[in-house]
């Protein structure tokens, strides 16, 4: 359940995570600020998606450090010990309507300016990008956004292997029993072992199972933090990720400052698919040279290079 405590090794000590408080009801976000506090840098700021609720490596957190960037790292709304969504707001129908996802988008306004962020480059990942594309219409502090792996309207559920991880997204989005169903399936994988669960999901390309070896210890944590996650939580952004977003007319992101990034090892279909939304909704695409569904996060070169040809930060020093 949301709020569970989880117990944080050692090695996470260089993320630290601190509860933030917002808005008039007192809403709280579990944040990563890298380096402790902020700075003169600039906000990276990133959300998770729905597999992964973990901020990207040290590597990578020092990479963006070094270009005068600093992560800023956010745990969504009922995962860790951010605070839940109310349950009223995590029914079917009112998933469905798109109103979950405007509500949580709110809650992250509000989060943005409680840590009085500006001039921001936000990195939606996978499953968040529902909420970023919701959020940069009402963030002004939001200047350029970098939407990583997202689901649009695209028709990709065939491009999701193994055959037993698709089968269970549509047992989440089929009904409750099937909720419960595929949870209980999930979580016994899990529990056996976090890191294979990841490896299996990611088994189709090498640079995100480097990736995954190389920090391992964050995918063993991220399945104390799956077995902790309310079912709840998994249905609203299985059903966001996966059916239609009537929000998403044509031409969309005809005023909006981002890219849209996927990895050159991305399945064929995902990847012809991304280019008729991205054509149909207005914007860019760019291809990081290795990896899949972690190509963001394994590749901090290609992110910065995003930033710097988009924003001019190639001038980055700070003293």
């Amino acid at each position: 359940m949301p709020g569970a405590k989880i117990k944080v090794p050692h090695f996470m000590s260089e993320r630290p995570f601190q509860l933030i408080r917002t808005g008039e009801e007192a809403f709280e976000f579990e944040v990563m600020i890298y380096g402790g506090a902020l700075t003169s840098r600039r906000p990276l700021l990133i959300f998770h998606s729905i597999e992964f609720p973990l901020p990207p490596s040290t590597t990578f957190c020092d990479a963006m450090w070094e270009e005068g960037l600093q992560v800023v790292f956010v745990r969504r709304a009922g995962f860790g010990k951010s605070s839940p969504l109310p349950r009223a707001m995590i029914v079917d129908d009112v998933v469905r309507s798109g109103a979950t996802a405007v509500a949580e988008a709110v809650m992250m306004r509000q989060l943005i300016a409680t840590l009085n962020l500006q001039n921001i480059v936000l990195l939606a990942m996978g499953s968040s990008n529902l909420v970023a594309y919701r959020l940069v219409k009402l963030a002004p502090e939001i200047n350029f956004t970098i939407f990583a792996n997202p689901v649009f309207n695209q028709d990709i559920f065939q491009v999701f292997t193994p055959l037993w991880f698709r089968t269970m997204l549509k047992q989440i989005m089929t009904s409750k029993s099937g909720l419960r169903v595929a949870i209980r399936g999930m979580k016994l994988l899990i529990r056996k072992d976090p890191v294979a669960f990841y490896n299996h999901i990611y088994h189709k390309n090498e640079h995100d199972l480097r990736y995954i070896e190389e920090n391992a210890e964050d995918y063993r944590e991220a399945g104390d933090y799956a077995l902790a996650t309310d079912p709840a939580q998994l249905f609203y952004d299985a059903i966001m990720l996966l059916d239609h977003d009537p929000l998403l007319r044509d031409g969309y992101f005809s005023d909006t400052f981002g890219t849209i990034l996927i990895g050159k090892d991305s399945a064929e279909h995902w990847r012809t698919q991304m280019r008729l939304e991205a054509d149909r909704l207005g914007l860019p695409i760019v291809q990081a040279p290795e990896g899949d569904l972690s190509c963001a996060y394994a590749s901090p070169e290609t992110v910065l290079s995003i930033i710097e040809v988009n924003t001019h930060l190639s001038v980055y020093a700070i003293t």
